[in-house]
């Protein structure tokens, strides 16, 4: 997943690493807020070249009709996931600069859901058996569906858009 990275997307993640490690190590700034910089700060020029589309879109988010607004769902529990990656390597005098690039290329993969299961997925700490959000393939929606999606969720928000347009 790493050869979609061009060197000064990968240089950036590196830097953010960094960032993160210093911001977490300070006083008084929790990892939480650290990962904060990235998911809220530093992640947003980058989102667009290296957030995938899994293809995979919740039943009531395939059913819903144009205009009712969607979610990309960071399945990989994002913040979850970046905060402990930060957390035990602070914990354990480690740094491990590429691992935190793959861990970000792993959690920056999102389904298509409706706001109320991005709510409830949360909750449920990513379980979508507990949060009942049953899945379909984006093979399975009809051609208008697909083109509905593909210009309001994944044109020029997904890495990987072009691979599911219609």
């Amino acid at each position: 997943m790493s050869d979609l990275l061009t060197p000064a997307d990968k240089a950036t993640l590196l830097s953010i690493y960094e960032e993160m490690r210093w911001l977490a190590a300070r006083p008084g700034v929790t990892v939480g807020q650290a990962r904060a910089w990235y998911a809220s700060i530093r992640a947003e020029p980058l989102k667009r070249r290296i957030r995938q589309f899994s293809g995979m879109v919740s039943e009531r988010a395939a059913g819903a009709p144009g205009g009712v607004p969607l979610i990309l769902e960071h399945y990989g529990r994002m913040h979850a996931s970046i905060s402990e990656l930060i957390k035990d390597h602070l914990r354990n005098g480690r740094s491990a600069p590429e691992e935190f690039v793959r861990a970000v290329l792993e959690v920056e993969r999102v389904h298509i859901v409706t706001p109320r299961e991005n709510i409830d997925a949360r909750q449920a700490k990513g379980d979508y058996v507990v949060a009942r959000i049953q899945l379909v393939s984006w093979g399975e929606l009809s051609r208008k569906r697909q083109l509905n999606l593909w210009e309001t969720m994944l044109r020029g928000k997904v890495a990987n858009a072009r691979a599911f347009s219609v």
